[in-house]
């Protein structure tokens, strides 16, 4: 998988998914059933799952009024 095809992927969704999908192009291994799965979950990811992920994982608890606050921000991206 050369840069041509990896640049649109990273501007359309972001360097994390595009090295996803590099790391599973360079294993030489056919996509299975389990990698659809797992590509298709993270494109379809809005920023306000990815903040909750990030606030759950920081200790945060999503309903306060702290975790409202970065929620609220991350919906307006």
């Amino acid at each position: 998988m050369g840069w041509e095809l990896l640049i649109p992927i990273i501007a359309q969704y972001g360097l994390p998914l595009a090295e996803k999908l590099w790391t599973k192009w360079s294993s030489g291994n056919p996509p299975s059933k389990a990698d659809w799965d797992e590509l298709r979950a993270d494109v379809n990811q809005t920023a306000k799952d990815r903040m909750t992920k990030v606030l759950l994982e920081s200790g945060i608890d999503p309903s306060s009024e702290q975790g409202k606050t970065f929620l609220a921000l991350a919906s307006k991206a």
